[in-house]
């Protein structure tokens, strides 16, 4: 299982950057986790869009679903050509309502998550967990052959992620928060010792943050998280990709 960090920037992207959004490749196929802003033109550089089995969104806040017009634009010249036979599935909570009905095309097939959702994609399995955001919003587990990979996206502190996470081989979280850092009030987000703290307690093998403030100390974000996980921990700027194998 390949990992392709796409973006990573918290509600809006720097310079030449993207917000979230992360392609997994497995042998069988690959699929996109989040599509937030900038996410279309980094994909490019990857796959096309006909060439994804499927979308998932784990919240609709536009640093996590921005560029799905764009996809479903991509998508309906695909369909248009004969590139693409059928629409692309995308999973994704339903509510905000007003979002979920923004995200509606003839291109795409919607489906609703929810806690009890698992889905098979590319033979991976796929799990969900709610988390504590401001709008409803869902961590993904996503388990191929003997490796896991968890994606946590926004959330405070919960320590159901702790069980959720447990074990993974890679966990990669959200650490909006820090000192010094204008970019959030903090509601329905972490910073970089609450992510170490679920990593260490969860016993991932590797933990990269993600969703960075634009304005943030990333030293110290590092600092702070190694301290608490006991091992290096890594910033998603500096992981262009993962290889679990």
């Amino acid at each position: 299982m390949k990992i392709d960090i796409l973006g990573y920037w918290g509600g809006f992207p720097i310079e030449g950057g993207a917000t979230a959004g992360y392609l997994i490749t497995t042998r069988e196929g690959r699929f996109l986790i989040d599509c937030g802003s900038g996410v279309m033109s980094k994909l490019s550089l990857k796959a096309r869009a006909e060439e994804l089995d499927a979308v998932i969104l784990s919240h609709l806040h536009y640093d996590h679903m921005g560029d799905v017009g764009v996809l479903q634009y991509a998508m309906n010249g695909a369909l248009r050509t004969g590139r693409a036979k059928e629409k692309i599935k995308m999973y994704s909570p339903a509510e905000p309502i007003v979002m979920w009905k923004q995200i509606q095309s003839a291109q795409s097939e919607n489906v609703e998550i929810d806690d009890s959702t698992s889905l098979e994609i590319a033979g991976a399995k796929i799990e969900f967990q709610s988390v504590q955001h401001t709008i409803p919003c869902y961590a993904v587990r996503i388990t191929y052959k003997d490796k896991v990979f968890v994606y946590s996206a926004d959330s405070e502190y919960v320590e159901s992620l702790t069980d959720f996470a447990k074990n993974a081989d890679v966990f990669i979280c959200e650490a909006t928060i820090c000192e010094g850092s204008t970019h959030t009030v903090g509601a329905g987000h972490m910073d970089a010792r609450d992510a170490a703290k679920i990593a260490r307690e969860a016993n991932v093998g590797k933990l990269i943050l993600t969703h960075l403030p634009s304005d943030g100390n990333f030293e110290l974000m590092k600092q702070q998280a190694t301290e608490v996980f006991g091992e290096e921990v890594f910033l998603a700027m500096e992981t262009e990709h993962l290889i679990l194998e």
